[in-house]
C-alpha cells in the first residue's frame, strides 16, 4: 500500500489517470442516478393523480364522475364534471380542499390566472360556478397543469366512484409505460459508455503499471501484495468519483426536472432516487471499477514474464452476439406474455447482453481488419496501425467501444423513432376539421341553442346487423351530417350512404331497436373514418327526434366560443375535437424526439470522450516505442496518421455491425412497446444508417487527441527509459 501511495505522489502520469478515472466514475453515477430516479418520477406523478383514476373501483358509487379532455390556445385541459349520488361526506385526495356542491367550482392555479385574464364566452363559461379553491401541488401531475372540477346536481352518463381517492396509484397509461421502457432502455445502454469511459481512464498507463508489478513480481513480491498496490491505486479515485457523483446528482435532477413530458415539466422532488438506490451505486461503481483493474492483472499475476507479449483473441467472441441476441428475442417472446413491473426486466437483460457482446466481438474483427490492411497495404502509416491492430486488438479496440454502443444506440432509436410516433394516438378522419363533436349526449339541447348561434348537427349512433356481424352507423339528416363529417356527398330523397352492402336491415342504438325498409337506395360512401354506413332519418322513422351525438361545425373566428358553449351546456359529454387530439398527438411525438436526442447526444459524447482518453493512453503507453521511432528519423506526420487509422480503422468496420445489431434490436422493442399500446406500425428509414457517418466523425475528432500528445514526446525520452 505504502508502494502504491508513493507512486501515487510522485508518478504524474499515475495522479492524471487518478483524476481521469474519478472524472470518469462521476459521471457514470449521476448519470446512473439520473436515469434510475426516472420511474421515480413518474409514480411521483401517478401518486399526485391517482384521484382521477376512478375507473375500475370498487365501491358503492357515492359520486358520479366524467372525465374529459378539453383545450384552450394550444394548451390541454383536463376536466372532471362530478355530482353526488347520495348524501353524506365525499373524501378527497390530498391536494383537493373539498367535494364540490352544484355550482362549485376547483380550479388549477394556472387554470386559475388563464380564466381570470380570458373573455367568459370563450373560456370561463365552461366552468360555471363559484371557486371555493385552487388545487394544490398535491393534485397536479406538473406545474402549470390546467385542471378543472366542477360541481353539478348530476352528470349524465358519469362514472360511479366511491369518492375523489382514487386506486392504488399503479401505471395505468400506457405511454408512461412506454417512457419507463424507454429509461430503462437508457440505462442499459449508456451504462455500457460509462464504463468504458471509466475503464479507458483506468487503462491510461495501464502498460507503464503492469512492467512495474510485473518487475516487483520478479523481486519477490506475493500476488497479494500485487492486488493490493492496483486495488488502492484504482480506489482512490473511484471513491473519489463515487462522491462527487452522488453530490452531482441533486442539481443535476433539478436540470432534468425541467425537461418537459407529456405537456409539462416536473416537480423538483421527482427526480431523487431513494436512498437506497443512491447507496447501492454508490458502493457499487467503485467496486466495479476496482474489480475490473484487478482482473487485468491476471498474467501479471501469474505469468510476470508474458506481460509484454503479443496478445491475441479468440474467434468465439463472436458467439456472444449470437448469445446476446438469443437472450433479447427471449425476452422480448416473453414480455408478451408478463405483465407488471417485471415485464421487461429479460428484454433488458437481453439488450446489455447485446451491448456488452460487441464489446467482446470488438478485438475480433479489429484483429483481422489489421490483418487485412497489414497484408494487402504498403503505406508507412497503415502499416504501422496494422501491426498495432494485430498485435494488441483489445486495447487498438478499447478506444472504440464506447463510439460503437454509441453507434448501435443511435441505430436502434431511430429504428424505433419512427414505429414509436406511429403507436401515439391519431386523429380520427371521420369528423371534418373544422367541426366538434360531443358524444354521449343525453342532455336538453335547449341551452345548448341558446348559447351559440351555430349550426346544430343532431345524430343518433347505433349499428345495423346481427350478433354475427354489424356495422357501426349514423342516424340523421344527410345534408346536415354532411356539414361536420368527411367525404359524404348528398343527393336529393332518403338513402343510405355506405361502403358496402349492409349486412342486414337491423338497427339497434342504445336506446331503441328497429329495422330499415324492404326497399331502400344505398349510394357510395367512403369517409375513410370509424363511421361506414349513414342513414336518413326519414327511412327510420321509429328514432325520430333521438339524439346521442351532437355535432357544430366551426369558423376561426368562433371555435372557442362554440367549444365553450359545448362544454358548459352539456356537462359530462366527450367532446371529440381535432385539435385536442393533434395537441395531445404533438406534444408526444415531441417528448419522443426530445428523448431520442438527448439519449444519442449524450451516447456520442461519452463515446467520443472514451475514445479520446483511450487514443491518448495509447500514446503514453507506448511513449518509449514513439520515442524510438522519432530517434530513428519517423516524421511525426507518419506516427500521427498512423494513429488516427488505429481509432478509425475499427470503428468503421465495427460500427457495420453495430448498426445492423441496433437494428434488429430496435424491431424487438419496437415489438413489446406495440404489445403496450396494442398499435402502431415498424417502419424502417435511410436515417438508421446514419449513426455509422456520425460515429465516424467522432472518432476521427477523438483520435485528433494524440496529435497534443504525440508532439510532446521527446526522442530523449527513449535514453531515459
Amino acid at each position: 500500500m505504502r508502494i502504491a501511495l508513493a507512486v501515487l505522489r510522485r508518478d504524474r502520469r499515475s495522479q492524471i489517470a487518478t483524476v481521469l478515472v474519478a472524472l470518469g466514475v462521476m459521471i457514470a453515477v449521476s448519470l446512473v442516478l439520473w436515469l434510475v430516479a426516472a420511474p421515480n418520477g413518474l409514480q411521483a406523478r401517478s401518486d399526485r393523480t391517482v384521484w382521477r383514476e376512478v375507473f375500475g373501483q370498487q365501491g358503492n358509487g357515492a359520486i358520479s364522475v366524467s372525465s374529459n379532455l378539453d383545450s384552450y390556445g394550444g394548451t390541454l385541459i383536463q376536466r372532471f364534471d362530478v355530482a353526488r349520488t347520495r348524501p353524506g361526506d365525499v373524501p378527497v385526495a390530498d391536494g383537493i380542499a373539498r367535494f364540490p356542491e352544484p355550482g362549485e367550482v376547483l380550479l388549477s392555479p394556472a387554470l386559475a390566472d388563464l380564466v381570470r385574464s380570458t373573455a367568459p364566452e370563450k373560456l370561463g363559461n365552461r366552468f360555471p360556478g363559484r371557486q371555493i379553491a385552487e388545487l394544490g401541488p398535491e393534485a397536479l401531475k406538473y406545474p402549470g397543469e390546467l385542471v378543472a372540477i366542477i360541481g353539478h346536481a348530476e352528470v349524465p352518463d358519469g362514472y360511479p366512484a366511491p369518492d375523489l381517492r382514487g386506486g392504488t396509484g399503479a401505471y395505468h397509461n400506457d405511454y408512461e409505460s412506454m417512457l419507463t421502457l424507454l429509461t430503462r432502455v437508457g440505462l442499459v445502454v449508456l451504462v455500457v459508455p460509462c464504463l468504458v469511459l471509466v475503464a479507458s481512464a483506468a487503462r491510461l498507463t495501464a502498460t507503464k503499471r503492469e512492467r512495474r508489478l510485473a518487475a516487483l513480481r520478479l523481486a519477490g513480491a506475493s500476488p497479494r501484495q500485487v492486488v493490493v498496490m492496483t486495488a488502492v491505486e484504482t480506489a482512490i479515485g473511484a471513491v473519489l468519483g463515487s462522491v462527487l457523483g452522488v453530490v452531482l446528482a441533486r442539481p443535476f435532477s433539478h436540470v432534468t426536472s425541467a425537461i418537459p413530458w407529456e405537456g409539462g415539466t416536473w416537480f423538483p422532488g421527482d427526480f431523487v432516487p431513494s436512498p437506497a438506490v443512491v447507496a447501492a451505486v454508490a458502493l457499487l461503481a467503485p467496486v466495479l471499477v476496482v474489480g475490473a483493474a484487478i482482473m487485468g492483472l491476471r498474467r501479471v499475476v501469474d505469468q510476470p514474464l508474458a506481460a509484454e507479449q503479443k496478445r491475441t483473441v479468440r474467434p468465439w467472441r463472436l458467439l456472444a452476439i449470437a448469445g446476446g441476441l438469443v437472450v433479447f428475442f427471449l425476452g422480448v417472446t416473453l414480455a408478451g406474455q408478463v405483465r407488471g413491473d417485471h415485464q421487461f426486466t429479460v428484454v433488458l437483460l437481453g439488450l446489455g447482453a447485446v451491448a456488452l457482446a460487441l464489446v467482446l466481438a470488438g478485438p475480433v474483427v479489429t484483429s483481422w481488419v489489421g490483418r487485412f490492411f497489414v497484408g494487402r497495404w504498403r503505406g508507412p502509416s497503415t502499416l504501422l496501425a496494422g501491426r498495432r491492430l494485430t498485435g494488441n486488438p483489445v486495447a487498438a479496440f478499447r478506444g472504440s467501444a464506447g463510439v460503437v454502443i454509441a453507434v448501435f444506440t443511435g441505430s436502434m432509436a431511430l429504428t424505433m423513432l419512427p414505429g414509436l410516433e406511429s403507436q401515439v394516438p391519431f386523429r380520427d378522419p371521420t369528423w371534418r376539421e373544422d367541426a366538434i363533436v360531443a358524444e354521449q349526449v343525453k342532455h336538453d339541447l335547449t341551452s345548448l341553442r341558446l348559447a351559440t348561434s351555430a349550426p346544430i348537427v343532431t345524430m343518433l349512433e347505433g349499428r345495423v346487423g346481427d350478433e354475427g356481424h354489424s356495422t357501426y352507423a349514423i342516424v340523421g339528416d344527410c345534408q346536415d351530417v354532411a356539414k361536420v363529417m368527411t367525404g359524404l356527398t348528398c343527393r336529393p330523397g332518403p338513402a343510405v350512404y355506405s361502403s358496402s352492402p349492409l349486412p342486414s336491415t337491423r338497427f339497434e342504438s342504445m336506446d331503441h331497436e328497429t329495422a330499415l325498409p324492404a326497399q331502400y337506395e344505398t349510394r357510395p360512401f367512403d369517409g375513410g373514418g370509424r363511421v361506414s354506413v349513414v342513414i336518413d332519418r326519414q327511412l327510420l322513422p321509429a328514432v325520430a327526434g333521438e339524439v346521442s351525438m351532437v355535432g357544430v361545425p366551426t369558423t376561426a373566428e368562433n371555435r372557442e366560443t362554440v367549444h365553450t358553449a359545448l362544454i358548459g351546456t352539456l356537462p359530462g359529454v366527450r367532446l371529440v375535437d381535432g385539435e385536442q387530439l393533434d395537441l395531445y398527438s404533438d406534444t408526444l411525438v415531441a417528448d419522443l424526439e426530445r428523448a431520442t436526442v438527448i439519449g444519442l447526444s449524450i451516447a456520442a459524447v461519452l463515446g467520443g470522450i472514451g475514445a479520446a482518453v483511450a487514443a491518448a493512453g495509447s500514446v503514453i503507453d507506448r511513449r518509449r516505442t514513439f520515442a524510438a521511432l522519432i530517434a530513428a528519423g519517423t516524421p511525426i506526420r507518419v506516427l500521427a496518421h498512423a494513429l488516427r487509422r488505429e481509432v478509425m480503422i475499427p470503428v468503421f468496420a465495427v460500427t457495420l455491425a453495430a448498426c445492423g445489431a441496433g437494428i434488429v434490436v430496435g424491431l424487438g422493442l419496437l415489438t413489446v412497446a406495440r404489445g403496450v399500446v396494442g398499435h402502431g406500425e415498424m417502419p424502417i428509414t435511410p436515417w438508421v444508417v446514419t449513426p455509422v457517418g456520425v460515429g465516424v466523425v467522432v472518432a476521427l475528432v477523438a483520435a485528433l487527441a494524440c496529435g497534443p500528445v504525440l508532439r510532446g514526446i521527446n526522442p530523449r525520452d527513449y535514453a531515459a527509459e
